[in-house]
């Protein structure tokens, strides 16, 4: 018993010089509800290399869960604030839920990740997102709530207001890590999609069985 009360107690890994250099931008991130990846190199090292005593800092600390997770053969990190709810990204009083179009915009990512799936880097441009609206199996779900209506071709006015609802969404995105925009190119929507976009796979895996029933409902829920 004295040695367990010992290693929930022991914080002495906060000395160590990798961690108390990057210890501050750790937790920032980590409590905003960011995903912690390889691009983030010294933060992800620092959590990597002490793994178990980052685990028991948040537990003891903070009653909050450090999540390790992996997928597309890449580990990140996550602290779980998530209690029953459904697009639940962190508790009301530090964040706010996914809104019904985030979550449709994040399944539409979701699925375009798995479309690049052997692509080394999921670079998304805008033409990619426009032709996911137009041309994949699930055109119909995404033109109904982007659109309010079901046509094969839009106008420059109509495509502008979804190119600003999916541009205020991936910058929320990109602060959770789940994407990562690019910079320094002559496109006004670019960016990367990076592996903890997985999550919402998790968070919607019974539902995603039948996507186009829950898209409906995400209309629905939109609409009220």
């Amino acid at each position: 018993m004295e040695n367990e009360n010992y290693e929930i107690n022991d914080y002495s890994f906060l000395s160590e010089e990798s961690v108390e250099k990057h210890f501050a931008d750790i937790n920032i991130l980590l409590l905003s509800g960011k995903h912690i990846d390889h691009k983030y190199y010294a933060e992800y090292t620092a959590l990597e290399s002490y793994e178990s005593q980052w685990r028991n800092f948040y537990s003891s600390l903070y009653k909050l869960n450090l999540i390790t997770d992996m997928f597309d053969g890449s580990r990140y990190y996550y602290l779980d604030f998530t209690e029953n709810g459904k697009g639940k990204l962190s508790d009301v009083s530090r964040n706010k839920e996914l809104t019904e179009l985030q979550t449709l915009i994040g399944l539409t990512l979701l699925d375009m990740y798995y479309q690049k799936y052997f692509d080394e880097e999921k670079i998304i441009y805008w033409t990619d997102i426009k032709t996911q609206i137009l041309e994949s199996d699930h055109q119909d779900a995404y033109k109904r709530i982007l659109f309010n209506d079901i046509r094969d071709s839009y106008d420059e006015k109509e495509w502008n207001e979804v190119h600003t609802k999916f541009g205020k969404t991936i910058d929320n995105f990109d602060r959770l890590g789940w994407v990562e925009k690019q910079s320094g190119r002559n496109e006004e929507l670019l960016f990367e999609i990076r592996p903890a976009i997985h999550r919402l796979a998790k968070l919607y895996k019974e539902e995603l069985q039948d996507f186009e029933s829950f898209s409906k409902q995400l209309k629905n829920e939109e609409a009220v």
